[in-house]
Protein backbone atom coordinates (compact mmCIF):
# COMPACT_ATOMS: atom_id res chain seq x y z
CA UNK A 1 0.00 0.00 0.00
CA UNK A 2 2.83 2.51 1.19
CA UNK A 3 4.47 2.76 -2.51
CA UNK A 4 1.54 3.62 -4.05
CA UNK A 5 1.41 6.78 -1.36
CA UNK A 6 4.55 8.07 -1.62
CA UNK A 7 3.35 11.46 -2.72
CA UNK A 8 0.01 12.40 -0.60
CA UNK A 9 -0.09 15.40 -1.55
CA UNK A 10 -0.17 14.58 -4.79
CA UNK A 11 -3.10 12.20 -5.17
CA UNK A 12 -5.06 13.92 -3.05
CA UNK A 13 -5.19 16.46 -4.93
CA UNK A 14 -6.30 14.40 -7.99
CA UNK A 15 -9.18 12.76 -5.54
CA UNK A 16 -10.09 15.69 -4.66
CA UNK A 17 -9.52 15.25 -0.99
CA UNK A 18 -7.59 17.05 1.85
CA UNK A 19 -3.77 15.85 1.79
CA UNK A 20 -4.19 16.62 5.59
CA UNK A 21 -7.33 14.14 5.78
CA UNK A 22 -5.98 11.52 3.20
CA UNK A 23 -2.78 11.82 5.66
CA UNK A 24 -4.84 10.58 8.31
CA UNK A 25 -6.89 8.08 6.96
CA UNK A 26 -3.30 6.10 5.64
CA UNK A 27 -1.56 6.74 9.17
CA UNK A 28 -4.61 5.54 11.36
CA UNK A 29 -6.66 2.91 9.69
CA UNK A 30 -4.81 1.92 6.53
CA UNK A 31 -0.97 1.74 7.15
CA UNK A 32 -0.71 -0.68 10.29
CA UNK A 33 1.50 1.72 12.04
CA UNK A 34 -0.45 2.11 15.34
CA UNK A 35 0.39 0.40 18.18
CA UNK A 36 2.86 -1.88 16.71
CA UNK A 37 4.80 -0.06 14.18
CA UNK A 38 5.67 2.80 16.35
CA UNK A 39 6.85 -0.14 19.14
CA UNK A 40 9.21 -1.50 16.58
CA UNK A 41 10.69 1.96 15.47
CA UNK A 42 12.06 2.22 18.90
CA UNK A 43 12.88 -1.16 19.21
CA UNK A 44 16.72 -0.26 18.86
CA UNK A 45 17.00 3.05 20.42
CA UNK A 46 20.20 2.98 22.46
CA UNK A 47 19.64 4.67 25.84
CA UNK A 48 22.88 6.06 27.67
CA UNK A 49 23.57 7.00 31.17
CA UNK A 50 25.63 9.81 32.63
CA UNK A 51 25.38 10.05 36.47
CA UNK A 52 21.31 11.36 36.85
CA UNK A 53 21.38 11.87 33.17
CA UNK A 54 19.90 9.62 30.48
CA UNK A 55 19.84 10.21 26.78
CA UNK A 56 18.18 8.13 23.81
CA UNK A 57 19.68 8.21 20.82
CA UNK A 58 16.78 6.63 18.21
CA UNK A 59 17.42 3.96 15.80
CA UNK A 60 14.91 3.56 13.93
CA UNK A 61 16.28 1.19 11.31
CA UNK A 62 18.33 -2.17 11.88
CA UNK A 63 18.07 -4.34 9.24
CA UNK A 64 21.26 -6.38 9.24
CA UNK A 65 20.02 -8.53 5.99
CA UNK A 66 20.88 -4.92 3.78
CA UNK A 67 24.15 -4.63 4.61
CA UNK A 68 26.45 -6.32 1.76
CA UNK A 69 29.69 -5.98 0.51
CA UNK A 70 30.12 -2.18 -0.85
CA UNK A 71 28.56 0.34 1.66
CA UNK A 72 27.96 3.87 1.92
CA UNK A 73 27.75 6.03 4.94
CA UNK A 74 26.37 9.42 5.17
CA UNK A 75 24.35 12.29 7.02
CA UNK A 76 21.08 13.48 6.63
CA UNK A 77 18.65 16.51 8.49
CA UNK A 78 15.57 14.88 8.95
CA UNK A 79 13.36 17.37 11.01
CA UNK A 80 15.72 18.67 13.44
CA UNK A 81 18.24 16.33 13.74
CA UNK A 82 21.03 15.22 11.97
CA UNK A 83 20.62 11.18 11.19
CA UNK A 84 23.60 8.36 10.22
CA UNK A 85 22.46 6.54 6.91
CA UNK A 86 24.11 3.74 6.38
CA UNK A 87 23.25 2.16 2.94
CA UNK A 88 24.00 -0.52 0.18
CA UNK A 89 25.47 0.78 -2.29
CA UNK A 90 24.82 -2.16 -4.43
CA UNK A 91 20.61 -2.22 -3.33
CA UNK A 92 20.41 0.92 -2.77
CA UNK A 93 18.59 -0.17 0.84
CA UNK A 94 19.32 0.94 4.13
CA UNK A 95 20.66 -1.08 6.36
CA UNK A 96 21.09 1.57 9.66
CA UNK A 97 19.52 4.61 10.74
CA UNK A 98 20.50 6.48 13.65
CA UNK A 99 20.11 9.65 14.85
CA UNK A 100 23.80 11.06 15.91
CA UNK A 101 26.70 11.11 13.89
CA UNK A 102 29.20 10.55 16.57
CA UNK A 103 31.49 7.68 16.39
CA UNK A 104 31.21 6.32 20.33
CA UNK A 105 27.29 6.11 19.66
CA UNK A 106 27.57 5.03 16.56
CA UNK A 107 29.23 2.32 17.81
CA UNK A 108 27.47 1.06 20.64
CA UNK A 109 23.97 1.48 18.29
CA UNK A 110 25.43 -0.59 15.19
CA UNK A 111 26.07 -3.79 17.25
CA UNK A 112 23.17 -5.45 16.39
CA UNK A 113 25.09 -5.51 12.13
CA UNK A 114 28.13 -5.89 14.04
CA UNK A 115 28.60 -9.28 12.87
CA UNK A 116 27.26 -8.34 9.52
CA UNK A 117 29.84 -5.76 9.28
CA UNK A 118 32.51 -8.29 8.74
CA UNK A 119 31.66 -9.15 4.88
CA UNK A 120 32.01 -5.08 3.59
CA UNK A 121 34.67 -4.71 1.49
CA UNK A 122 34.58 -0.82 0.57
CA UNK A 123 32.45 1.79 2.28
CA UNK A 124 32.16 5.40 1.26
CA UNK A 125 32.09 7.87 2.76
CA UNK A 126 32.44 11.84 3.55
CA UNK A 127 35.39 13.20 5.18
CA UNK A 128 34.10 13.47 8.58
CA UNK A 129 36.69 12.58 11.31
CA UNK A 130 33.90 10.68 13.43
CA UNK A 131 33.01 8.37 9.96
CA UNK A 132 36.32 7.61 9.56
CA UNK A 133 36.92 6.69 13.40
CA UNK A 134 33.67 4.31 12.75
CA UNK A 135 34.83 2.90 9.72
CA UNK A 136 37.92 2.21 11.05
CA UNK A 137 37.01 0.36 14.12
CA UNK A 138 33.39 -1.52 12.95
CA UNK A 139 34.92 -2.42 9.24
CA UNK A 140 38.81 -2.17 9.93
CA UNK A 141 39.22 -4.63 6.64
CA UNK A 142 37.23 -2.67 4.63
CA UNK A 143 39.04 -0.19 1.99
CA UNK A 144 37.57 3.81 3.03
CA UNK A 145 37.10 5.50 -0.46
CA UNK A 146 36.22 9.05 0.34
CA UNK A 147 33.36 9.86 -1.63
CA UNK A 148 34.22 11.48 -4.70
CA UNK A 149 30.61 13.86 -4.48
CA UNK A 150 32.05 15.58 -0.99
CA UNK A 151 35.52 16.43 -2.65
CA UNK A 152 34.50 18.11 -5.07
CA UNK A 153 31.84 20.22 -3.06
CA UNK A 154 34.91 21.65 -1.04
CA UNK A 155 36.88 21.90 -3.80
CA UNK A 156 34.22 24.38 -5.46
CA UNK A 157 33.52 25.71 -2.27
CA UNK A 158 37.58 26.80 -2.09
CA UNK A 159 37.12 27.86 -5.58
CA UNK A 160 34.12 30.19 -5.13
CA UNK A 161 35.55 31.80 -1.67
CA UNK A 162 38.43 33.69 -3.38
CA UNK A 163 35.18 35.48 -5.67
CA UNK A 164 33.26 35.89 -1.99
CA UNK A 165 36.31 37.54 -0.93
CA UNK A 166 37.12 39.77 -3.37
CA UNK A 167 32.86 41.00 -3.59
CA UNK A 168 33.30 41.25 0.16
CA UNK A 169 35.68 43.57 -0.33
CA UNK A 170 33.72 45.87 -2.29
CA UNK A 171 30.61 45.44 -0.35
CA UNK A 172 33.13 46.93 2.56
CA UNK A 173 33.65 50.18 0.43
CA UNK A 174 29.92 50.65 -0.71
CA UNK A 175 29.55 50.39 3.08
CA UNK A 176 32.67 52.87 4.23
CA UNK A 177 30.42 55.11 1.73
CA UNK A 178 27.41 54.71 2.74
CA UNK A 179 29.01 55.61 6.83
CA UNK A 180 30.51 58.47 5.42
CA UNK A 181 28.01 59.73 3.67
CA UNK A 182 25.20 59.41 6.37
CA UNK A 183 27.98 61.56 8.80
CA UNK A 184 28.26 64.45 6.14
CA UNK A 185 24.80 64.63 6.21
CA UNK A 186 24.08 64.51 10.00
CA UNK A 187 27.19 67.44 10.06
CA UNK A 188 25.01 68.85 7.51
CA UNK A 189 21.81 68.64 9.16
CA UNK A 190 23.18 69.87 12.23
CA UNK A 191 24.78 73.50 10.40
CA UNK A 192 21.27 74.04 8.97
CA UNK A 193 19.90 73.91 12.44
CA UNK A 194 22.25 76.05 13.48
CA UNK A 195 21.88 78.79 10.52
CA UNK A 196 18.65 78.63 10.52
CA UNK A 197 18.11 76.86 7.30
CA UNK A 198 15.90 73.74 5.69
CA UNK A 199 17.45 70.68 5.67
CA UNK A 200 17.00 69.11 2.50
CA UNK A 201 17.87 65.37 2.86
CA UNK A 202 20.55 63.99 0.36
CA UNK A 203 20.65 60.61 -1.99
CA UNK A 204 23.06 58.03 -1.59
CA UNK A 205 24.46 57.10 -4.50
CA UNK A 206 27.23 54.57 -5.33
CA UNK A 207 28.58 54.76 -8.91
CA UNK A 208 30.80 52.42 -10.38
CA UNK A 209 32.07 51.86 -13.72
CA UNK A 210 30.39 50.06 -16.81
CA UNK A 211 32.57 47.72 -17.91
CA UNK A 212 33.45 46.71 -21.61
CA UNK A 213 30.35 43.79 -21.18
CA UNK A 214 28.16 46.16 -19.86
CA UNK A 215 28.29 45.09 -16.17
CA UNK A 216 30.09 47.02 -13.50
CA UNK A 217 32.42 45.17 -11.23
CA UNK A 218 29.96 44.08 -8.58
CA UNK A 219 27.61 43.00 -10.80
CA UNK A 220 30.86 40.37 -12.51
CA UNK A 221 31.56 38.89 -9.34
CA UNK A 222 27.67 38.56 -8.15
CA UNK A 223 27.04 36.80 -11.62
CA UNK A 224 30.11 34.77 -11.75
CA UNK A 225 29.41 32.27 -9.85
CA UNK A 226 27.78 29.30 -11.38
CA UNK A 227 30.34 29.99 -14.00
CA UNK A 228 33.08 29.13 -12.18
CA UNK A 229 31.28 25.41 -11.45
CA UNK A 230 31.52 24.99 -15.22
CA UNK A 231 34.69 23.96 -17.35
CA UNK A 232 35.35 26.89 -20.18
CA UNK A 233 33.99 24.59 -22.89
CA UNK A 234 30.26 25.03 -21.26
CA UNK A 235 30.58 28.72 -20.71
CA UNK A 236 28.19 30.75 -23.47
CA UNK A 237 29.25 33.73 -25.04
CA UNK A 238 28.54 35.72 -22.46
CA UNK A 239 30.29 34.12 -19.98
CA UNK A 240 33.75 33.90 -21.41
CA UNK A 241 33.45 37.93 -21.87
CA UNK A 242 32.58 38.39 -18.12
CA UNK A 243 35.39 35.17 -17.11
CA UNK A 244 37.62 37.31 -18.99
CA UNK A 245 37.05 40.59 -17.32
CA UNK A 246 36.97 38.57 -13.70
CA UNK A 247 39.92 37.02 -14.29
CA UNK A 248 42.15 40.30 -15.60
CA UNK A 249 41.22 42.19 -12.71
CA UNK A 250 41.23 39.07 -10.16
CA UNK A 251 44.10 37.28 -10.95
CA UNK A 252 43.77 35.10 -7.44
CA UNK A 253 40.43 34.06 -8.66
CA UNK A 254 42.67 32.81 -12.21
CA UNK A 255 44.37 30.83 -10.61
CA UNK A 256 42.14 29.17 -8.08
CA UNK A 257 39.56 27.86 -11.02
CA UNK A 258 42.84 27.36 -13.45
CA UNK A 259 43.96 24.65 -10.14
CA UNK A 260 40.28 23.78 -9.88
CA UNK A 261 40.09 22.32 -12.85
CA UNK A 262 43.30 20.36 -12.93
CA UNK A 263 42.21 18.77 -9.62
CA UNK A 264 38.86 17.97 -11.57
CA UNK A 265 41.07 16.69 -14.29
CA UNK A 266 43.24 14.15 -12.15
CA UNK A 267 40.07 13.53 -10.11
CA UNK A 268 38.54 11.84 -13.74
CA UNK A 269 36.62 8.68 -13.73
CA UNK A 270 38.87 8.07 -17.01
CA UNK A 271 41.77 7.74 -14.43
CA UNK A 272 40.00 5.07 -12.60
CA UNK A 273 42.47 2.01 -13.08
CA UNK A 274 45.46 3.98 -13.25
CA UNK A 275 49.47 2.80 -12.00
CA UNK A 276 49.23 4.30 -8.10
CA UNK A 277 52.11 5.80 -9.22
CA UNK A 278 50.72 7.90 -11.47
CA UNK A 279 47.62 8.68 -9.88
CA UNK A 280 50.33 9.73 -6.83
CA UNK A 281 52.57 12.00 -9.30
CA UNK A 282 49.84 13.69 -10.85
CA UNK A 283 48.02 14.65 -7.12
CA UNK A 284 51.74 15.78 -6.17
CA UNK A 285 52.40 17.90 -9.18
CA UNK A 286 48.82 19.77 -8.31
CA UNK A 287 50.29 20.34 -4.24
CA UNK A 288 53.30 21.92 -6.34
CA UNK A 289 51.06 24.00 -8.49
CA UNK A 290 49.03 25.17 -5.43
CA UNK A 291 52.00 26.19 -3.33
CA UNK A 292 53.48 28.10 -6.46
CA UNK A 293 50.23 30.20 -6.79
CA UNK A 294 49.74 30.99 -3.27
CA UNK A 295 46.00 31.44 -2.82
CA UNK A 296 45.15 30.78 0.64
CA UNK A 297 41.87 29.47 -0.31
CA UNK A 298 42.80 26.37 -2.29
CA UNK A 299 46.30 26.05 0.14
CA UNK A 300 43.43 25.21 3.49
CA UNK A 301 41.38 22.95 0.54
CA UNK A 302 45.28 21.21 -0.63
CA UNK A 303 45.59 20.61 3.56
CA UNK A 304 42.45 18.90 3.00
CA UNK A 305 43.41 16.63 0.59
CA UNK A 306 46.89 15.93 2.26
CA UNK A 307 44.90 15.13 5.16
CA UNK A 308 43.00 12.50 2.99
CA UNK A 309 45.30 11.37 0.65
CA UNK A 310 44.85 7.25 1.23
CA UNK A 311 41.16 7.61 1.27
CA UNK A 312 40.56 10.14 -1.86
CA UNK A 313 43.30 8.04 -4.09
CA UNK A 314 41.31 4.75 -3.28
CA UNK A 315 38.44 6.53 -5.71
CA UNK A 316 40.97 5.23 -8.91
CA UNK A 317 40.75 1.71 -7.85
CA UNK A 318 37.72 0.75 -8.41
CA UNK A 319 35.78 4.13 -9.37
CA UNK A 320 33.56 3.51 -6.31
CA UNK A 321 31.32 6.85 -5.26
CA UNK A 322 28.36 7.58 -2.84
CA UNK A 323 26.32 8.31 -5.42
CA UNK A 324 23.45 5.88 -4.14
CA UNK A 325 23.82 7.53 -1.19
CA UNK A 326 22.83 10.80 -2.64
CA UNK A 327 20.20 9.58 -4.75
CA UNK A 328 18.86 8.39 -1.91
CA UNK A 329 18.98 11.66 0.09
CA UNK A 330 17.51 13.02 -2.64
CA UNK A 331 14.59 10.71 -2.56
CA UNK A 332 14.55 11.09 0.79
CA UNK A 333 14.45 14.93 0.77
CA UNK A 334 11.35 14.68 -2.22
CA UNK A 335 9.36 12.45 0.46
CA UNK A 336 9.67 14.90 2.58
CA UNK A 337 8.48 17.52 0.84
CA UNK A 338 5.31 15.97 -1.02
CA UNK A 339 4.48 14.05 2.43
CA UNK A 340 3.47 17.06 4.45
CA UNK A 341 7.16 17.21 6.41
CA UNK A 342 8.24 15.74 8.96
CA UNK A 343 5.11 16.01 11.39
CA UNK A 344 5.16 12.58 12.99
CA UNK A 345 8.63 11.54 13.27
CA UNK A 346 7.80 8.00 14.14
CA UNK A 347 5.49 7.39 11.12
CA UNK A 348 7.65 9.25 8.83
CA UNK A 349 10.50 6.16 9.79
CA UNK A 350 7.84 3.89 9.17
CA UNK A 351 7.43 4.75 5.91
CA UNK A 352 11.10 5.43 5.01
CA UNK A 353 11.77 1.80 6.74
CA UNK A 354 9.01 0.12 4.07
CA UNK A 355 9.75 2.22 1.40
CA UNK A 356 13.91 2.34 1.23
CA UNK A 357 14.89 -0.57 3.44
CA UNK A 358 12.85 -3.46 2.81
CA UNK A 359 13.59 -6.31 0.81
CA UNK A 360 10.32 -6.59 -0.46
CA UNK A 361 10.42 -3.95 -2.81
Amino acid sequence: MDTHLTNTSTFAELMGIKASTLHHWYKDYLSGFEPEGREEIHRHDLTLHSGNKKEIIEVPIVLPDNVGRDMAIDEKLIGNDFYTIFTNRKTGKIAFCGATTSSKRLEQAMLPIAKELVQVETITRDLSPSYARLCSTMMPAAVQVADKFHVIKNLMEANNAVRVRYRQEILEKKRKAFAKFKEEERVRRLECDKNGTKFKAGKFAYLEDKLSNGETLSEVLSRSHLMLYKMQEEWTSKQQQRAKILFDKFPDIAKAYELSCAFRAWYDKKNVGAHHLQIEKGLHDWYEQIEIADVDEMLNFKTQVESNEEIIMAYFIRGNTNAIAENLNKRIKQFIASNNGVQDVDFFFFRIKNFFASTSN
